[in-house]
């Protein structure tokens, strides 16, 4: 019995041993295979390592050389293209703008509407009937700062409306260069900037891009100010409300790139602007070679002309309510000189308002009264009619989409005085006529 007990404990006990080496040769085989996996995995990824070195150390190297180069600029936000840095520091705007006029006052004659006589090159829209592009205007700024002192100011532009004192490819289709300086922010006081180039000009309430201003034309007295100039100009602000401009210029009126005598113009301006007020008071004076001056230089040479002309321009601006907005521009022309065509003094003074009727819709007039003298308009001579010129003009304005305007307005322009001199061609049995009635509509898109 004994026996029979010692053969199963032994019998029992040799399976268990059996059982136990056999599992124990399974887990050496698993760890020997995981140690091969493992060494493999080693094997790849010292591979990979030495890879993403030698990409690094090409990495490094182009960057050195671009680097060299002056293509990339490294900052705190990491490795980046200057030409994306450059642009991402320059304002690009723009507007283009077409529009349909209808002249309602004698709308017979080929051409009219204030054309002639004062003004006559500042009402942009004198065909009857007629549709016509008024502007296609693109604008690049690139302010100076504190971190990046240097900067530019580009403007191109074409179209009917976008003509000024210095360009006669307004209707051409050729863009043109209306203003474009280089800038430098001088480390004086609160920062002095320099701009050398051709500028636009630091006078009146209106300006020429169409979406600046509240009505579709500019004003009569919008046509005693120069627009653009070749020079160079200092700007500073006094405090945060008051602020300086000093320039130097060829020309009073001309843009052109040569001076034309050994004359210059000088201009200054300083301003206010508060929190619902503002003033501006400027002056130009100097070397007129075009305009008033222009008969008088082809007479005495352009280097010995005597003709000066100056404008003093006073702007009043103020918002007396959240909706209502309003400006005064007063400005006195004065023309003197022994070979100045007319010579004497011109005043002009315009309001205007624009009230919101809603957040897209508004409206705006404007008024203007300007009195020229005699000696202004009749080359010198006394003893005619001072021209005395009168405008109301009403404009309403609707955004139709984002960055979409249209406009509706009609003017009315009248002479109380002339010459003779009035607006529309053939207009009556004298050929002149004393009154301009014009209604437009205009869409612009801003951008």
């Amino acid at each position: 019995m004994r026996s029979n007990l010692i053969t199963v404990v032994t019998a029992v006990a040799s399976v268990v041993l059996v059982a136990s080496v056999a599992s124990a040769d399974q887990v050496q085989e698993q760890f020997r295979l995981m140690e091969q996996r493992m060494a493999e995995m080693e094997d790849r990824l010292e591979a990979t390592s030495d890879d993403l070195r030698t990409a690094r150390a090409t990495v490094d190297e182009q960057q050195s050389l671009l680097s060299d180069a002056g293509l990339v600029d490294a900052s705190d936000q990491g490795l980046r293209s200057a030409v994306g840095s450059f642009f991402e520091s320059v304002d690009i705007s723009g507007v283009a703008a077409a529009s349909y006029n209808h002249r309602l006052i004698k709308d017979t004659d080929s051409v009219g509407g204030n054309s002639n006589g004062q003004g006559g090159q500042l009402f942009k829209n004198p065909n009857a009937n007629t549709f016509q592009v008024d502007q296609i205007w693109l604008t690049m700024d690139k302010a100076p700062t504190e971190e990046s002192r240097g900067g530019f100011h580009v403007e191109f532009a074409t179209g009917a409306s976008s003509q000024n004192q210095g360009s006669t490819n307004g209707n051409s289709g050729t863009p043109y260069l209306y203003s474009g300086y280089v800038s430098y922010l001088a480390p004086v006081g609160n920062g002095v900037q320099v701009d050398l180039g051709r500028l636009g000009t630091v006078l009146g309430a209106e300006v020429v891009q169409t979406n600046g201003n509240w009505n579709i034309t500019q004003g009569a007295v919008f046509g005693l100010q120069p627009v653009t100039y070749n020079g160079a100009q200092l700007s500073t602000a006094i405090t945060d409300e008051i602020s300086i401009v000093a320039g130097v210029v060829n020309d009073v009126y001309s843009d052109t790139d040569v001076s034309a005598d050994n004359e210059k113009a000088y201009f200054g301006q300083i301003s206010y602007t508060g929190d619902s007020f503002g003033l501006n008071v400027g002056a130009i004076g100097g070397s007129a070679d075009a305009g008033e001056c222009a008969a008088g230089a082809a007479a005495a040479g352009a280097r010995n002309i005597e003709c000066n002309v100056s404008v003093v321009d006073v702007v009043l601006s103020a918002d007396p309510t959240d909706d209502l907005s309003v400006w005064l521009n007063y400005d006195w022309k004065h023309v003197d000189g022994s070979d100045a065509t007319g010579h004497g003094d011109t005043h002009g003074i315009s309001g205007a308002g624009r009230l919101a009727l809603s957040d897209d819709m508004g409206f705006a007039t404007r008024v203007e009264y300007i009195v020229e003298e005699d000696t202004v308009s009749n080359n010198g001579v006394a003893g005619a009619d001072d021209n005395e010129l009168l405008t109301v003009t009403g404009t309403i304005d609707k955004t139709l989409a984002e960055s979409l305007v249209g406009r509706l307005e009609l003017r009315y322009d009248t002479r109380l005085d002339d010459n003779n001199g009035g607006f529309a061609t053939n207009g009556d049995a004298t050929g002149t006529n004393n009154d301009a009635l014009v209604a437009l509509v205009q869409l612009y898109y801003e951008f």
